[in-house]
């Protein structure tokens, strides 16, 4: 009877065991259509999953908009999923949705919606901002999420599950506009921002978006902090607390993406927030946001591609000021650590209104540089020469490559009086 009685305990703590095992959550964070012509386009989907190792198949499910009759097309399993399909009717909406097989059960998650192109049409072109000519949706070979991302310092992710594959310290988010607003080829959704986010500092190791006058209006602050949906929840802050002689400093300002309220929300997540000085740096007057008051009038019709970034080694600049690592509460977290510098790398074209892509200009018609502000400079500083480094003195400190996408980028040089 004991026997008996131990073998049906055992059974039960098995059935127990097993319903854990098979336990499995997922969700979309965001989807895309993009490239879209009149027979094809490219769909893109981060699908957040509780075990992507549990994940039997995924991929889109595309219909006719309003037909229930949906093909299926999977795909290799990840965390961003893409498809591109070109055998579809031209001139027809249709409706895509994203299918998860884990564990036993099936998940139909919410997708979007596209449209192709008539015979001979072409998207609508946008004429100010990000003259680029083709979409090049594909992401390059590892190095930088998007070819046609100006921006992007590079990444190793390959395999694409946004953490970097040398590095496990480093994460990567990519987050579209969230509000509606079109890319330049008004096939896709606009970008707001990219991160670099550190697991040990818990704070944006880089933040890289392009900059114009059409991101920056429509809409009011939102002061919506929140964590950031791509980057997992326990490596970032957990409220908005400040601490350590900080306040909240964005990377890509809050002023710098009013185009709408969902897109305000997005640079108030956490990944897009670092600790400043409150008194000297990050205030009125304080230095750091007497660069980013200069930056704003280098912004022009081309684009302005930055990228804004944190260093946490001990740094002196040419000044003799001198900023040391230490860890800070932050974000309702004690082991936060505080920047020793800040930088802008920069880059755009030298006239500012060339209405070409920066990949086809020749680097007599470019221009880049970076500013680099150590967290220890007195307020009331304004942007100098002594401030400025060569895109390459950047790269060598910091260890990041920078604007890889552009060819043409004279990263060895820079005209000060171009900048300042």
């Amino acid at each position: 009877m004991k026997r008996l009685l131990g073998i049906l305990i055992a059974v039960v703590l098995c059935a127990v065991a097993c319903e854990k095992v098979i336990e499995f959550s997922c969700s979309v964070v965001e989807s895309e259509a993009t490239n879209i012509t009149t027979n094809g386009v490219t769909l893109e989907a981060t699908v957040n999953a509780s075990d992507y190792e549990a994940i039997e198949r995924m991929g889109f499910l595309v219909a006719v908009s309003g037909s229930d009759n949906y093909d299926m097309y999977p795909v290799n399993k990840g965390r961003i999923i893409e498809l591109e399909i070109d055998d579809l009717k031209p001139k027809t909406s249709y409706t895509y949705r994203i299918f998860v097989m884990a564990a036993g059960e099936n998940w139909n998650l919410e997708g979007g919606t596209f449209r192709t192109l008539e015979v001979g049409g072409t998207p609508e072109p946008e004429p100010e901002p990000e003259p680029e000519p083709e979409p090049e949706p594909e992401p390059s070979q590892g190095y930088t999420y998007r070819s046609h991302w100006y921006e992007l310092p590079i990444e190793i992710d390959a395999n694409k599950d946004g953490r970097d594959d040398n590095n496990s310290d480093y994460y990567y988010a990519h987050h579209l506009c969230a509000g509606g607003e079109k890319n330049a080829q008004r096939n896709g959704s606009a970008r707001n921002f990219s991160v670099c986010f550190s697991a040990t500092h818990h704070c944006p190791v880089w933040v890289a978006a392009p900059r114009h006058s059409c991101y920056e209006s429509g809409a009011s602050r939102t002061d919506a902090y929140s964590q950031d949906p791509k980057i997992p929840s326990n490596i970032q802050y957990s409220s908005k607390s400040t601490g350590g002689g900080c306040n909240k400093g964005h990377m890509l300002g809050s002023a710098e993406r009013l185009s709408t309220t969902a897109t305000n929300k997005q640079v108030f997540y956490y990944s897009n927030i670092a600790p400043q000085y409150s008194s000297t740096f990050n205030t009125g007057g304080g230095a750091w946001n007497n660069l980013e008051d200069h930056i704003d009038g280098l912004v022009c019709a081309d684009t302005l591609y930055t990228v804004i970034g944190c260093y946490f080694d001990t740094y002196t600049d040419k000044y003799g000021n001198t900023g040391r690592p230490a860890k800070i509460e932050f974000g309702g977290r004690s082991d936060v650590s505080r920047p020793t510098m800040f930088y802008y790398a920069l880059l755009r074209t030298k006239s500012g209104n060339t209405g070409k892509s920066v990949k086809d200009c020749s680097a007599s018609e470019l221009q880049c540089a970076a500013f680099v502000i150590c967290h220890e400079q007195a307020k009331g500083h304004k942007p100098q020469v002594k401030d400025m480094i060569s895109i390459k003195e950047l790269e060598e400190l910091t260890g990041f490559t920078y604007f890889e996408n552009v060819p043409n980028a004279p990263k060895s040089t820079f005209n000060s009086s171009d900048w300042l």
